[in-house]
């Protein structure tokens, strides 16, 4: 028979446990938490995931959130877009924590292929989508800017005076 202390004793047991388990978490310099063990994703599912808030139009805003295809929310700025689509833990990473080693890695414009980033860490990142002409000098991309996520060509690796734009690539994208 189980009496009221030894009840209240597997409670408190299982709520030390609890407390101090080590988290399945851990904090990065973006302040955002990560999961330990990365999840893959293919370069179709990241093109869907994208498509998901384009075909929504979702507006641009650095104060809001907007759901992904599971519900999860999202920033709606350029590196929240960028998160959902590779689909990172919500709200999402900024510009710095997207080009943290442990997660992405510099290519080069030669390796570029749909569903990698072309990335200004201080400042905006965009989907590539694939290139625009034969020589290589623009490419279509999906990015998450004012007023809405676009589809457009832009010149390689980005408008002049953006700053300095580099291709970058999901270590975990099969």
């Amino acid at each position: 028979m189980i009496t009221r202390r030894s009840a209240a004793l597997a409670a408190l047991a299982v709520a030390a446990a609890t407390l101090t388990a080590p988290s399945a978490h851990a904090a990065d310099a973006s302040g955002t938490s990560e999961p330990t063990a990365a999840t893959s994703i293919t370069r179709n599912e990241v093109l869907a995931r994208t498509k998901f808030w384009f075909d929504r139009q979702v507006p641009y805003s650095q104060a809001r959130t907007y759901p992904d295809p599971q519900g999860k929310r999202y920033r709606t700025d350029s590196s929240g877009y960028v998160s959902m689509a590779l689909n990172l833990p919500a709200p999402g990473r900024n510009t710095q924590g997207l080009a943290d080693p442990a997660i992405t890695k510099k290519i080069t414009k030669a390796e570029l292929q749909i569903g990698d980033l072309l990335l200004n860490r201080s400042k905006h990142v965009v989907i590539f989508a694939g290139w625009a002409n034969a020589a290589k000098t623009r490419y279509w991309t999906y990015e998450q800017t004012p007023p809405r996520v676009k589809n457009r060509t832009v010149p390689y690796p980005y408008f002049a005076g953006n700053g300095k734009f580099e291709p970058y690539r999901y270590r975990y994208i099969k």
